[in-house]
């Protein structure tokens, strides 16, 4: 039986190798470690099924904010947009982990309608949660109820400031 495989994508060379390390120490996935933005379209084109009309083979994406382009630009808005193409394609379940926090790019991320993020998680400390997370996601297929769960703490996190 073939493991699940996790694409790592980042421009930051050394988170992408700390996730990869992470994820690596379970045992239970593969990762593919990339670090520019056109290695990882190359990946999620070769799990594309069916020309792209149906879901990704890859279990999940795991990724931060790329500071050099607009929101829209980012791959995780291009991801969704290219998945909105075809009604045979559910939604890649994605994680977040950046040192980045703006509230713009965390309300984006975040967003049922937008990004559909399952978690956002910080760089400095991601090692404790990532791995429950995995777990979560790929086990119980838990995509929509993880990103439910991150959408409401976001809000509740705005409503108390």
């Amino acid at each position: 039986m073939s493991k699940p495989v996790i694409l790592v994508y980042d421009l930051d060379h050394t988170l992408v190798d700390r996730v990869a390390v992470q994820v690596g120490n379970t045992g239970q996935y593969t990762t593919i470690n990339t670090y520019n933005e056109s290695h990882a379209q190359d990946a999620i084109r070769q799990y594309d099924q069916g020309f792209g009309f149906f879901s990704n083979q890859l279990a999940c994406l795991i990724t931060g904010w790329n500071n050099h382009l607009r929101p829209r630009e980012q791959l995780l808005f291009k991801l969704r947009e290219k998945e909105k193409r075809s009604p045979f394609r559910r939604p890649m379940p994605v994680i977040i982990i950046t040192e980045d926090h703006r509230e713009d790019l965390q309300r984006r991320a975040l967003d049922p309608e937008q990004g559909q993020v399952c978690a956002y998680l910080h760089a400095d400390d991601f090692e404790a949660q990532l791995v429950v997370i995995l777990e979560q996601l790929l086990k119980k297929d838990a995509a929509a109820s993880l990103n439910r769960e991150a959408w409401e703490a976001f809000r509740q996190g705005l409503e108390e400031d």
